[in-house]
């Protein structure tokens, strides 16, 4: 099977299921959604995104299930979504506003920071999307599937088509986007492909990584550096704004799913096989085997410092280093 034939599902193996993931929604499955249904064990649903809201945690999964956290993750409870789809991704913009996507092209929001979700939209065509990223309340971005990309100018309610790849380029699955500091927009892709933006998404640069497994996910460290994560334990680095990159060691060869910037300068990195990396800089990398050895797909840091992770066995907490 190659890297194009491979789906990002984050909740059964190792990212790569069957290309089953990656059909759309039935047809008529948007007209009359089914309310997520509301489960005692809501945190141990499957998870595929994970994130801060002020001082709330948020995580996203299967079965249109959100749950939300105000302890630090401690414990948590199950928000009202008005539908049943799997859901890939979630952000904020702040401790309020949010939005979240997944199959059937569902776009998801909320205005009081995750406790209750309205459908903004649904794109045409029904897109698998996989990602979302805000870079303001107003201006926002979703991908997906088979180059799926959609930009908003108006907080989620219209959302327009965007050209990202070209030509070949132009149907890969487009795994994760997030923004930089200094206004650039990334965007991890299959067989090594990574696209970056300086205009705010208007054109798009199809950025020379060095490697060929798909990218999963990537994120802006506390010093500028940008980081790409990947196939085959791969963690790559760029301090000129993805130019050039550097391949890090990292002591497995798992895929890595998911990352957080420490405010320290150090970051957290999780993976397929309960694969958990900390590191700073290019300093080796920790490399911790979690003993259920289960799919890790998302990690996110509580305000006080705590790190909670998601996959296949739901959140939770990951004990502090020793």
């Amino acid at each position: 099977m190659t890297s194009m034939q491979i789906g990002r599902t984050l909740v059964g193996l190792c990212l790569a299921a069957s290309a089953a993931v990656f059909a759309a929604a039935p047809a008529d499955a948007a007209k009359v959604p089914a309310p997520a249904m509301k489960a005692r064990l809501a945190a141990k649903v499957p998870v595929t995104g994970l994130v801060r809201a002020g001082n709330a945690l948020v995580a996203v999964g299967d079965y249109g299930t959100i749950v939300r956290s105000t302890d630090e993750g401690k414990t948590w409870q199950q928000a009202e979504v008005p539908l049943s789809t799997l859901l890939t991704a979630v952000h904020f913009v702040d401790e309020m506003r949010g939005w979240a996507v997944g199959h059937g092209g569902v776009i998801l929001a909320t205005t009081d920071g995750g406790a209750n979700w309205q459908l903004q939209a649904t794109l045409d065509e029904k897109p698998v999307l996989l990602s979302v990223y805000f870079a303001d309340a107003q201006r926002g971005y979703a991908v997906g599937a088979y180059g799926a990309a959609f930009v908003t100018l108006d907080g989620g309610h219209v959302w327009k088509p965007l050209a990202v790849g070209s030509g070949r380029d132009g149907d890969f699955h487009l795994n994760h986007i997030f923004g930089t500091r200094d206004g650039k927009l990334f965007i991890a892709a299959e067989t090594g492909v990574a696209f970056r933006s300086t205009d705010r998404g208007t054109s798009w640069t199809k950025l020379a990584t060095g490697v060929s497994g798909s990218l999963w996910s990537g994120l802006e460290r506390a010093d500028g550096e940008v980081v790409l994560l990947g196939m085959s334990g791969r963690v790559l680095a760029s301090r000129d704004g993805g130019t050039t990159w550097q391949v890090r060691e990292t002591g497995t060869e798992q895929s890595l799913t998911s990352g957080i910037a420490l405010a320290n300068g150090g970051m957290i990195v999780v993976g397929a096989g309960g694969v958990v990396l900390r590191g700073s800089g290019t300093a080796p990398y920790q490399l911790e085997v979690r003993p259920d050895r289960q799919n890790l797909a998302a990690v996110v840091a509580a305000p006080t410092g705590a790190v909670v992770v998601g996959g296949q066995l739901g959140v939770e907490r990951l004990a502090p280093t020793k």
